[in-house]
């Protein structure tokens, strides 16, 4: 009996899973089944395929090439029958039930989401979003796989392979809470070292990109942060700086937006870093699927009225 006969969709549902995961228990969760039945699977799919699939590393378990060989089709599989790829040419937003899965921090969901869904609600009312977090290093990965349909990010280094398409300037500023005791309409290098600091970085954060960039900065002029606080998510900072007497540096979109319920006051840095400008992202394999045109265009829109928005609000 050939392996196909042998083995189910549910079976490869469970590749599927373990190869995201890489974590027997974390990918029975993600389908809803037990963990002993995933385990089951697995051995069952070691055998059938005569590979061990995930192998046990110092990180974690880990996919083979063959394991990921068979996750790329099993998604373009996943992706047929759920009406995406070439059968998706006749694409009416207004009628489709599609789903699209999009990569964005929390900061960056705040920012587009609300408009997001706002333009959905009039133009494709039936198109479901789902949104959440993950490790911007393996945003090329993510999208090759079919992990997401798009990334909304700031990367230093986008792979080549990926279309990119600038959303919304972002340079990075710095908060505290109006009425600082020390601050006085003005943020000097030396208050910046003095001062204790919250920061974005805590579990289960994989890399936070903008700290990064800001220790590699202070470190080339030799100077540290005094940190008293991590948290998860950056959506926090705002809150914490508010009722405290921590700095923070955080996107100053999501700094203009705090502002307007926050009693907080903004800073521009006392030293040079880069900016980081925020683009989505995406993988050749969709470059030309109706229903993710459809999507680049109204993130396009979103990008092109938040650019302005900034302006206005930067001014005022």
């Amino acid at each position: 009996m050939s392996t196909i006969n042998k083995i189910s969709i549910q079976h490869l549902v469970h590749l599927e899973a373990l190869v995201h995961e890489r974590h027997v228990t974390r990918a029975a969760e993600r389908i809803g089944i037990g963990q002993p039945t995933m385990s089951s699977s697995l051995a069952k799919l070691r055998k059938l395929f005569k590979d061990p699939l995930l192998v046990k590393t110092r990180n974690g378990m880990e996919p083979t090439p063959r394991a990921l060989e068979l996750t790329h089709r099993i998604r373009d599989m996943i992706d047929l029958l759920e009406g995406r790829g070439a059968t998706d040419a006749r694409f009416n937003p207004l009628t489709s039930e599609r789903r699209f899965r999009i990569m964005a921090s929390d900061g960056i969901a705040r920012i587009i989401l609300p408009e997001l869904m706002r333009l959905a609600k009039d133009t494709a009312p039936r198109v479901q979003f789902m949104v959440h977090p993950g490790d911007v290093r393996r945003t090329a990965e993510y999208l090759r796989d079919g992990d997401f349909d798009l990334v909304v990010a700031f990367l230093r280094q986008p792979a080549q392979e990926l279309h990119q398409t600038q959303l919304y300037p972002q340079r990075l500023v710095c908060i505290a809470r109006q009425g600082h005791p020390v601050l006085k309409g003005r943020l000097t290098l030396k208050q910046f070292g003095a001062l204790s600091h919250a920061v974005w970085g805590a579990p289960p954060v994989p890399y936070p990109t903008l700290e990064v960039m800001v220790d590699e900065a202070l470190e080339k002029s030799n100077l540290t942060r005094q940190v008293a606080l991590r948290v998860s998510s950056v959506m926090l900072l705002g809150e914490v700086v508010a009722k405290s007497d921590l700095l923070a540096i955080i996107p100053e979109p999501l700094a203009l937006t705090s502002r307007q319920t926050l009693p907080i006051q903004i800073f521009p840095l006392p030293f040079q870093v880069a900016k980081a400008d925020v683009s989505m992202l995406w993988h050749d394999r969709l470059h030309q699927d109706a229903g993710h045109k459809w999507l680049r265009s109204t993130m396009r829109m979103i990008g092109k009225k938040r650019s302005a928005g900034l302006s206005v609000m930067t001014e005022g």
